[in-house]
């Protein structure tokens, strides 16, 4: 089917939308925006388990970064549905006693300025997982829009061994690959690509290598393809990407790399997209999105960002039947949402 502005409809996360899908499994979405104007009283009815949350904007400086901590935890206080996962045990007992567990990330350090000492603030107040640069340049290292790719700063090696010091996960989506190479050359830890698809399958500046992809394994890691339309569209088709294109993604890594190393980050939101969001970046996707560009930019509350069949939390059973008729048995389906996540926050945050 071609992609028409005329099938859009307001995507079923967004305030007064609601679509309960909560899985049996412990389901790690290792990328998600959640707005303030979200019920937070229904996050742990949609089927996550834990968001990994992009806590504030990328390109944040301490300051507000720092009021966008102090208001998770104000949530978490207020709410008695929402916790903050310090530890994998915040996770299980968050399933346990159906709340939702929130894993405050960074997608980008920006917030550092040229200071690494904040590394250890933000960590104290439940940064657990960061990516070190979205997109361009900062004192860490170089994203992926930068050409040449000037890989990493001083800094930012200086960086790799404070995240292994405290147990803050690192996160290389959205850097440049040199840069990506270079940090898991450094790191001690395992490391993880939260929302990235193969390029191998789609040539998109968004999505890693071949090489990336088993660097990461190999450190320990895994890497989590993403559901967002435009990693899973095949230039020239001239249709919606579907959940088959996605889960081509998920076998593409298992038979690379093999099924403990294999999650899923599906970049999604909750709440309404506020007008002018840095973080879904209308201007920028262009660069990214491709011919997909203008269905995701001109509406983007659209479900047309995300694959047919999972443009909703409430669709996540239909995708665990769909991993099953692919031959994943149920061990395997719990590994790719959740337990390999957990195996890696439990070796990294220690």
């Amino acid at each position: 089917m071609s992609l028409r502005l005329d099938d859009v409809a307001p995507h079923p996360l967004h305030k007064g939308h609601h679509s309960p899908g909560a899985s049996s499994r412990i389901f790690v979405d290792s990328c998600v925006q959640i707005w303030p104007d979200t019920d937070y009283r229904a996050l742990a009815a949609y089927s996550p388990t834990a968001y990994c949350v992009t806590s504030f904007h990328p390109n944040d400086g301490a300051e507000n970064a720092l009021d966008a901590l102090a208001n998770w935890h104000r949530v978490a206080r207020e709410y008695d549905e929402v916790r903050i996962a310090y530890t994998v045990e915040d996770i299980r007992q968050a399933k346990a006693l159906g709340q939702a567990a929130i894993v405050l990330a960074a997608q980008g350090g920006d917030f550092l300025a040229s200071n690494l000492q904040r590394l250890e603030m933000f960590w104290r107040m439940g940064l657990r997982m960061m990516l070190p640069a979205y997109n361009t340049r900062n004192a860490l290292c170089d994203g992926l829009f930068e050409d040449p790719d000037g890989g990493m700063a001083r800094m930012g090696r200086l960086w790799v061994g404070e995240c292994n010091r405290l147990g803050v996960l690192i996160d290389l989506t959205h850097t440049s690959e040199r840069a990506t190479l270079e940090i898991m050359d450094l790191s001690a830890d395992p490391v993880v690509f939260s929302h990235s698809n193969p390029r191998g399958l789609v040539d998109n500046i968004r999505n890693i290598t071949d090489e990336q992809i088993r660097r990461c394994a190999a450190s320990g890691g895994l890497v989590a393809p993403t559901n967002w339309g435009p990693l899973n569209y095949r230039p020239g088709s001239r249709r919606r990407p579907t959940l088959s294109d996605f889960l081509d993604a998920v076998d593409y890594l298992v038979d690379m790399i093999g099924i403990d190393h294999v999650g899923i980050g599906t970049d999604m939101s909750t709440g309404t997209y506020p007008d002018g969001d840095l973080i879904r970046g209308l201007p920028g996707k262009a660069s990214v999105g491709g011919e997909y560009a203008q269905y995701v930019e001109v509406s983007p509350r659209s479900r047309l960002r995300y694959v047919e069949g999972f443009d909703d939390y409430g669709q996540l059973p239909a995708v665990e039947e769909a991993l099953a008729a692919r031959g994943y048995g149920d061990q395997d389906i719990d590994k790719v949402l959740g337990e390999n996540y957990l195996r890696v926050f439990e070796r990294v945050w220690r």
